[in-house]
């Protein structure tokens, strides 16, 4: 690390710490600071934080020869090169109206006249030149709009299980669920633009529309899961003592394995609600699309993960479904011979499937479950324990569904034999990336 190069930032450190820091010999830095053109700061920005990118504005519109452009061509300028400078600014912060102002008073100068000198003779106003063309403007866009869509944006990302270290800090931090999302206050505490995002909640409801899926990550009553949009402004906080469902359980929680876990309606709104609800399927464990994001994991070996998909989607082409399309053949099993040959059949219950497991339980340091269905055995590799971690639980599964399909019937020790090597080749090809680093260890024991 060069010390030239690199500052320490730190704050709320006893004495005896930050002389124990200085004794490496780094400079101490002060916020704010620039990181990629950016200031790094939590307070609102003022005109000192933004006159970089006023200066940087300027220097562009200035250094062109506008002179010979025609108002197509400063348009176009405007749209291409200018917009996407002002992007980087309007993605990162809520910039103040009088920056918002100035920046549209540059564009008006240099769209109009050609200078930032001269007054511009503007013949549309701002505000209709900045409509889409199909509502008669020329297409420009109104940064005070696209910087509160660029925020809304922010809120999107923490629900759309962004992995950026932006989302992960604030989930962290500020927004451990949906709940605490929607519930919170304000604090002096929060940043400047965690402040702004939360006063924007009422806006951007109209245009989060939750997911379901299992239901562990969607508020009952702060999310718009349901046609009825958000419970809690349907029914109130009065709501939680009609229906007995606290206010900060998720959709999983207000059902069982029997049903839904409300008392009978006594209102229209009610009425409304069990009506929806009585036409979707519980919320399972592990719904499909959380299925194909497994398979289709970073890392997966794709000719595995391709027969791995086959048989997920139930495509084998087993004898089952063979004699379901008229084909004049036994419907038993191939290889033990006394059970019709289904997927969950061949793949879980037979026992020679069955004494392949039992030596994959010899190497997992975790109990594995007799799977009886193929959505049990998805569910099981899915999860991730410290001793059987999602990658090794996949790369079980996915080596003896592959091998299964390839192979002939040969002795079960064989089998298993191709099975270990396949797995140790892509744990070890797999080695430098983080989350596969200790698979070897754990595999090998």
């Amino acid at each position: 690390m060069n010390r030239d190069k690199t500052q320490l930032f730190y704050a709320g450190l006893s004495q005896d710490k930050t002389n124990a820091l200085s004794a490496y010999g780094f400079s101490v830095g002060s916020l704010p600071i620039h990181y990629l053109g950016l200031p790094l700061m939590h307070l609102k920005l003022k005109i000192a934080e933004y006159a970089p990118l006023m200066d940087k504005l300027h220097s562009r519109f200035t250094s062109w020869a506008a002179k010979s452009l025609s108002f197509d061509g400063r348009c176009l300028l405007i749209k291409i090169v200018i917009t996407g400078t002002v992007n980087f600014w309007i993605s990162t912060f809520q910039l103040p109206k009088s920056c918002v102002k100035k920046i549209e008073s540059l564009y008006s100068r240099f769209l109009w006249s050609g200078s930032l000198d001269k007054h511009p003779n503007v013949k549309v106003s701002w505000t209709t030149a900045c409509l889409p063309k199909l509502e008669g403007g020329i297409g420009l866009r109104s940064f005070r709009k696209w910087n509160l869509t660029l925020t809304m944006r922010l809120v999107w990302l923490l629900f759309s299980g962004s992995d950026s270290l932006w989302v992960a800090w604030h989930r962290t931090y500020n927004c451990r669920s949906s709940y605490h999302f929607w519930s919170q206050d304000e604090l002096p505490s929060h940043s400047w633009n965690w402040r702004y995002i939360l006063r924007l909640r009422e806006l951007v409801s109209n245009f989060l529309i939750s997911e379901v899926k299992n239901g562990y990550s969607t508020s009952f009553w702060f999310d718009n899961w349901c046609p009825l949009g958000p419970l809690i402004d349907i029914f109130g906080r009065e709501g939680t003592r009609n229906l007995r469902v606290h206010i900060d359980v998720s959709v999983a929680d207000a059902c069982n394995a029997q049903g839904w876990s409300l008392p009978h309606p006594r209102s229209d709104q009610e009425v409304a609600l069990h009506s929806f609800l009585t036409s979707i399927p519980l919320p399972s464990l592990a719904s499909d699309s959380d299925t194909e994001k497994h398979i289709w994991f970073s890392g997966a070996t794709p000719k595995h993960a391709f027969h791995n998909w086959v048989t997920n989607v139930n495509k084998l082409p087993t004898r089952s479904r063979l004699a379901s399309w008229g084909m004049q053949i036994p419907t038993t099993c191939c290889v033990c011979s006394s059970q019709p040959e289904t997927r969950d059949h061949l793949m879980l219950t037979c026992p020679y499937a069955t004494l392949i497991w039992t030596e994959v339980r010899r190497r997992m340091r975790t109990t594995v479950p007799l799977f009886t269905d193929w959505s049990q055995l998805i569910q099981w590799s899915s999860t991730s324990t410290v001793t059987a971690p999602f990658g090794l639980r996949y790369m079980a599964t996915a080596k003896y569904t592959c091998m299964l399909h390839n192979h002939n019937l040969v002795p079960v020790m064989v089998l298993f034999k191709d099975i270990n090597r396949q797995v140790i080749n892509s744990i070890y090809a797999l080695r430098n990336m983080k989350k596969f680093k200790p698979l070897m260890l754990l595999w090998l024991i």
